[in-house]
């Protein structure tokens, strides 16, 4: 007991005495088989912790099951982009070079002039290049991109549909296939549970009636004993007995309640089983169980 409520090996209830303040004559429960075993069926927490493996195992089954079956889903994003830097002019050899252009310009013209083919048409002239600028809005540092950002000046949208067709998904059917089995075995491992439960609630109210019935006998032969040793005693202070007789008498009263006790004994170790077998130990108890966060 110290062991399962101390914290760790420097607590001080390892130093503490446990003495014990019920009374060692227990009341057996009165109480019938299907009542006891409707009680160890909501209780015993084997039930419970199968109930939840189930619970899994049936979430699995619908995951693996769909997992079989073909997928569409409809993709959507929306993007936000701050677009700022600063501007890089492009080196253009037509525009850094204007010599270079009206020289192939020239060629161009003596082309033209010699060409007197009238199916030919005129060859056109290379023009100068525009200058590019870039907007204002593009120029700057991460401050303008911060403030594009948040301004939703350049954002970018994407819808789609995605279709995934599973043919011969085997991952998937085995995995499904698994799950299944392991249902089944749940399931087979819940009727052992009851079955397990049931005997172990019929052996226990067996094992109580026993022990009542032992107690019984006990008590009748403790009053026996008594009777014989008081009328030994009687026998004694008449003059019509020896003192052998008398302690033998009075040794024969002490095992009687020896056996008296032992009885009780073995009648409360058959309550305990029944409250085992029944799962209401701690309620029976007065228990409260507290999970410390």
């Amino acid at each position: 007991m110290k062991n399962l409520i101390a914290e760790s090996k420097n607590d001080s209830l390892w130093s503490f005495s446990i003495v014990p303040t019920d009374a060692v004559d227990l009341d057996a429960p009165n109480t019938t088989l299907p009542e006891a075993l409707d009680a160890a069926l909501a209780n015993r927490p084997e039930l419970d912790s199968n109930e939840v493996q189930r619970d899994i195992n049936q979430i699995d089954q619908r995951f693996f099951r769909e997992q079989t079956k073909p997928q569409v889903d409809l993709v959507a994003t929306y993007n936000l982009a701050g677009l700022a830097g600063t501007p890089n002019d492009a080196i253009n050899p037509f525009n850094s070079n204007d010599t270079s252009r009206q020289k192939i310009n020239e060629v161009i013209d003596r082309l033209n002039a010699t060409n007197t083919s009238p199916t030919l048409p005129p060859i056109t002239q290379i023009p100068p290049m525009p200058v590019q600028t870039v907007p204002s809005s593009l120029t700057g540092g991460n401050f303008s991109s911060l403030t594009d950002i948040f301004a939703n000046r350049y954002p970018t949208y994407r819808v789609g549909v995605q279709i995934n067709l599973p043919f011969a998904s085997r991952a998937a059917k085995a995995q499904l296939g698994r799950s299944l089995v392991e249902g089944e075995r749940l399931a087979t491992q819940r009727e052992q549970i009851e079955q397990i439960i049931q005997v172990d609630v019929r052996n226990a109210l067996q094992s109580i009636r026993t022990a009542e019935a032992r107690l019984r006998s006990a008590a009748i032969s403790r009053e026996n004993s008594e009777k014989q040793y008081a009328s030994e005693q009687r026998k004694l202070d008449a003059g019509q007995s020896d003192v052998y007789k008398v302690l033998e008498r009075q040794t024969a009263l002490t095992t009687a309640r020896s056996n008296e006790l032992r009885a009780q004994t073995e009648l409360n170790k058959a309550i305990a089983e029944l409250q085992r077998a029944t799962g209401n130990s701690l309620k029976a108890n007065n228990v409260e169980a507290r999970l410390r966060k």
